[in-house]
């Protein structure tokens, strides 16, 4: 609880100026944020002795988005104020941001002074802060040093006056070098193609890892097997049956957590480096004719990870493709757990391969289906990337890496498997009485419906409410049974036919009950037609040809 004799410094600043990782500099504590622009979705405290940092989204001026929004409205409670402005754009932000903060208290910070720090530049911010009457602080927030943490703490406890605002010029104005992501149809080739890259390398490392590990694991399992299958039931059921823990727990460990530990650390360097905003920039004239912006893109490749820290990072979305965004979010943005749950599925089929034609049904899929959800307005030539300031290539640090990285691995190990094997559990309970079966029996129209044997129904349900429940189409019995459009389609459905049921909270939690209800519906609709396209594709390709 933070006592109330404490100075409470509001920080603001644009996105993506380092204001997380100079609090987290100042107060030993790690920043909740990333270099990542508008990572920070809520303001955040921070302690240090008798000071309260209060760290506000990024603000994005022209900006109707709801962290803007949050920055300006935290900004009129409080007194104290702590300006971090860019090193490379000293000018631009002090003419947006010296208005918002006339008469109250505070510090002037410039950070990414690394970038700039000349004997001329030192100059001018001495004859800044001599016509301001400001502490005018400049530094790298990566690389604090004890004689800059001094003087910024001995600055708060004797802050200065803004007084009315006054022109300041100091003429420091520095531009990112431009890269090939800037070449205007090249740039946004060589963009889409980096964004699937986290997802191939994830592949590619995870049959690595099972060709190596998978046999020994069979190795081990191989006695207990035989020994645990003499076991009355339910007992052997639970352990050992068709959805047995040990029977189908070798697959999320093989696969599906390879899969989630590899996506996490690459989507943590692409957000750490900078990387994921150039993207975001490069693709926008691409994206947008789907009816969402580059900024957008970067919140749903966010998804891939989980889909929940993607839902709420949207708050920093414009209001008019936020909507649009969460939709895409929930239906293409295969989170890490129902990513490597279908790649173990397709490696218990002995056709690894099907990921490919997976990702390009679901890519293909997702495109169409945002472009249906969207509004008339998001596909306007009006509808321009809003993003401030240069963005600059950040060399990747492990600490940066892995604060990145390491909510969606813990997600996983703390929350993924536990609720696995709580499904595996229930299904083999499931089976034992026979309840399977009778679902089997009254839902054998449905499935047949999608081409999909009776015994896919208990996935179908699973994998709906949790997304590594689909894993239960890895069941032997089941698997051997199916053809590859089989396989494709009962993943395909598993997975985006509603989004998983926290993915459905967070949303009504953000949204509203009414959007989220709007939203499944229309996923639901989509994900059957498109379903029903894929079960019937061979069907389909038979009549065009007959046809031609």
């Amino acid at each position: 609880m933070i006592r109330q004799d404490h100075y409470h410094f509001i920080v603001i600043g644009k996105e993506g100026v380092g204001k997380s990782q100079l609090i987290s500099s100042l107060t030993d504590k790690d920043a909740l944020s990333s270099n990542l622009k508008g990572s920070t979705v809520s303001c955040e405290y921070y302690t240090k002795d008798n000071l309260v940092f209060i760290d506000t989204p990024g603000i994005v001026f022209d900006s109707d988005s709801e962290t803007t929004k949050i920055a300006i409205s935290s900004l009129k409670n409080h007194d104290l104020v702590l300006v971090v402005i860019r090193a490379t754009n000293i000018d631009q932000d002090l003419g947006y941001f010296l208005p918002l903060v006339q008469d109250k208290k505070g510090v002037i910070i410039i950070t990414n002074w690394d970038r700039i720090n000349t004997r001329l530049a030192q100059e001018s911010v001495e004859k800044l802060q001599k016509e301001s009457q400001m502490p005018v602080i400049p530094v790298d927030a990566r690389n604090l040093t004890h004689a800059q943490k001094s003087k910024i703490f001995a600055s708060l406890h004797n802050p200065g006056i803004f007084l009315k605002q006054k022109l300041f010029h100091t003429g420091i104005s520095v531009e990112p070098k431009p890269t090939i992501l800037e070449k205007k149809y090249l740039g946004v080739t060589i963009g889409m193609i980096l964004l699937f890259v986290p997802a191939i390398l994830s592949v590619i490392g995870a049959n690595y890892f099972a060709d190596y590990v998978h046999p020994k694991i069979a190795d081990l399992l191989s006695t207990p097997n035989t020994v645990l299958s003499t076991l009355p039931s339910p007992i052997m059921d639970i352990l050992v049956g068709d959805y047995g823990l040990i029977s189908m727990g070798p697959f999320l460990f093989v696969w599906a957590a390879p899969v989630v530990v590899i996506y996490s650390l690459l989507l943590g360097v692409y957000k750490s480096s900078g990387l994921l905003d150039r993207i975001s920039i490069a693709i926008h004239p691409l994206v947008k004719r789907i009816g969402i912006s580059g900024r957008d893109i970067t919140r749903i490749v966010m998804g891939l990870g989980c889909n929940v820290p993607a839902v709420i990072s949207s708050r920093s979305c414009s209001s008019c493709s936020r909507g649009t965004t969460i939709s895409a979010i929930g239906f293409g943005s295969a989170c890490s757990y129902q990513f490597g749950a279908s790649i173990a599925v397709f490696s218990a089929s002995g056709m690894t391969w099907l990921v490919i034609p997976f990702l390009l049904y679901l890519a293909g899929t997702s495109v169409f289906y945002t472009r249906l959800v969207s509004t008339k307005k998001n596909r306007s030539k009006l509808n321009v990337l809003v993003i401030e300031g240069q963005i600059f290539f950040e060399r990747p640090r492990f600490s940066s890496i892995w604060r990145e990285s390491k909510h969606s691995i813990k997600q996983f190990f703390k929350m993924a498997l536990p609720i696995f094997f709580a499904i595996t559990f229930v299904a083999s309970i499931l089976s034992w009485s026979g309840i399977i079966d009778f679902f089997a029996d009254i839902s054998s129209s449905v499935m047949g419906f999608f081409n999909l044997p009776e015994d896919a129904v208990l996935a179908v349900i699973f994998g709906s409410i949790r997304k590594d429940g689909l894993l239960l189409l890895a069941e032997p019995n089941l698997i051997n049974s199916l053809s590859p459009v089989q396989i494709l389609t009962g993943v395909y459905l598993a997975g985006i036919l509603l989004p998983c049921i926290v993915t459905v909270f967070t949303v009504i939690r953000e949204m509203s009950f009414r959007f989220a209800i709007k939203m499944i519906i229309k996923q639901a609709t989509a994900a059957i037609l498109f379903t029903l396209l894929l079960a019937h594709s061979a069907k389909l390709v038979a009549v065009f040809q007959i046809l031609s």
